[in-house]
């Protein structure tokens, strides 16, 4: 088919027309670059969409306008850090989107030169071009959207519910909350959000972070579909959680559900005045105040000289016997992480009625529960809880202190049921040395080490950052392993996860 001269000239036309919307198209990266170098939080504000994500390297996502600001304003406060230049840039329509690529040069803590390639997503907003997307970085996922916790590898699928009850309703006096993962059989498709923007922005503030820190959760889905039934006509071992001090009841999600998968019920249990926040059944985000007494007291009991030498002791020594005067001194330097260690109990002994009750009068929940099966685990001071119920609480048949120092009563008696203490080894030799209490165990006790972890990689923290998938892969494992050794019976050999993770080192006493 011939075409006419006249139709090469209309094309050729339209061809340059094209090339001159791209070329005298709006360039915003040169507006970002004065807004940064001036520090120009309006400017800021004006160039990113509502919705907008900001990716840098070895960082979460910082997702919305408002959580990008907050990230420029805490930059600028507090480092050196400053923009030389964008440079190289390239500018490409794709559809209806604006694509500018190129290098950003600026100047890190150390007053060095550094370089990063970019990529910025321009969208038309109410006739106005905003930055959508800036990723800053080799290899950044524009995709990031669709995070999602990482598939449970058991057989079941998994539901979540959240139980909220005032202290008129507790026999302890103490406000009671927990949250539950559990094996279901669900009718509906669509899973949980990961956190609610209520709950992230009521968890940051309580531990005074930036918006910008965990404005992401929202974004994120999980495997969980919220108030489904129960598996019917079947029990299954109870595994409860105790978080970090100020942490809250989903910040493990990733391993709960994973449990879940493999046939335990995880309930996770907040505590009154010291967890961040408790979540009502409705989702409904009940705060506490960080700066309410109980709470405010208990963060500088854990330092100055005498309380580091003795935490460096059991850190570092190799010395049993120097191991087990240090626990025993800085317990009497920190009562009120001990009572904190004991009220947490109480509130683990009132929770078990709660599931109880639950058990009988809930239609989902009715018969999930096997209390002949009961373990717990927990992190930092919930891990002590952890030591605390290994002895205190007969009901409880195996436990896990997930890189928690001892504290409460366990250092005055025996553990009597299996028990692993676990503890990151991010520096040289240094991790928490729990061989004296192996030492005075009665039953198989473990200590679990693992190379290049830090105190925060027992959270899905590590999740959103490069290599944590690995990271909380392993962390399953390990978990599932002790757990299906010592409350399921299998036979099952605890170096398997060792083999798989040469990072992992595990102790055993001699039982």
């Amino acid at each position: 088919m011939k075409i006419s001269i006249i139709t090469l000239i209309l094309l050729a036309f339209l061809d340059l027309l094209a090339a001159k919307d791209i070329n005298d198209e709006k360039c915003l990266i040169i507006d970002l670059e004065t807004a940064e170098k001036t520090n120009n939080l309006r400017m800021i504000e004006n160039i990113f969409s509502d919705n907008a994500s900001l990716l840098y390297p070895d960082s979460t996502p910082k997702c919305s306008k408002e959580a990008i600001i907050s990230f420029y304003e805490y930059l600028w406060k507090n480092t050196s850090i400053r923009t030389i230049r964008y440079e190289n840039i390239k500018i490409e329509k794709i559809g209806t989107q604006q694509i500018e690529t190129g290098t950003l040069m600026f100047l890190n803590s150390n007053r060095e030169t550094v370089e990063l390639p970019f990529k910025a997503v321009i969208v038309n907003n109410n006739n106005k071009l905003k930055i959508h997307i800036l990723a800053l970085g080799k290899d950044m996922d524009l995709k990031h959207t669709t995070l999602k916790l990482p598939t449970p590898t058991g057989e079941y699928n998994v539901a979540q519910s959240s139980h909220y009850y005032p202290k008129s309703e507790s026999t302890s006096n103490r406000t009671v909350s927990f949250q539950l993962w559990y094996p279901t059989n669900p009718n509906e498709t669509k899973t949980a959000v990961y956190h609610s923007k209520e709950v992230a922005r009521a968890a940051a503030e309580f531990m005074g972070l930036p918006l910008f820190f965990n404005s992401y959760e929202p974004l994120v889905r999980t495997n969980s579909y919220v108030n489904a039934p129960a598996v019917p006509d079947t029990s299954f071992p109870i595994l409860l959680y105790n978080h970090g001090y100020g942490g809250f009841t989903s910040v493990y999600q990733s391993v709960f559900e994973d449990l879940a998968s493999h046939g335990y019920v995880v309930v996770s249990i907040a505590h009154e005045n010291e967890s961040s926040l408790f979540i009502t059944e409705t989702g409904e985000v009940v705060r506490n105040n960080p700066e309410n007494d109980f709470y405010r007291k208990r963060e500088p009991e854990l330092s100055g000289p005498a309380v580091n030498k003795l935490q460096d002791i059991i850190l570092n020594s190799d010395n049993i016997k120097k191991i087990e005067k240090a626990y025993l001194d800085l317990i009497s330097l920190s009562p009120l992480h001990n009572e904190s260690t004991r009220l947490w109990t109480k509130d683990n002994k009132v929770v078990i009625e709660k599931l109880k009750e639950i058990a009988k009068d809930s239609p989902n929940l009715r018969g999930a529960f096997d209390f002949e099966n009961m373990g717990i685990f927990g992190h930092s001071v919930g891990g002590a809880v952890a030591g605390q119920m290994a002895f205190d609480c007969p009901e409880i048949d195996a436990g896990i202190n997930l890189d928690g120092f001892q504290f409460g009563d366990l250092v005055y008696n025996k553990l009597e049921i299996p028990f692993m203490f676990v503890s990151s080894n991010q520096r040289e030799n240094s991790y928490l040395r729990a061989t004296s209490l192996m030492q005075n165990s009665q039953n198989d006790c473990y200590q679990a080490i693992i190379k290049g972890f830090s105190h925060s990689s027992f959270t899905d923290l590590r999740l959103f950052e490069p290599g944590g998938e690995e990271a909380i892969s392993l962390q399953r494992e390990l978990i599932l392993i002790f757990f299906n050794k010592h409350l399921k019976n299998l036979n099952i050999d605890m170096n398997e996860v060792v083999d798989k993770y040469p990072i992992i080192e595990i102790i055993k006493n001699n039982n």
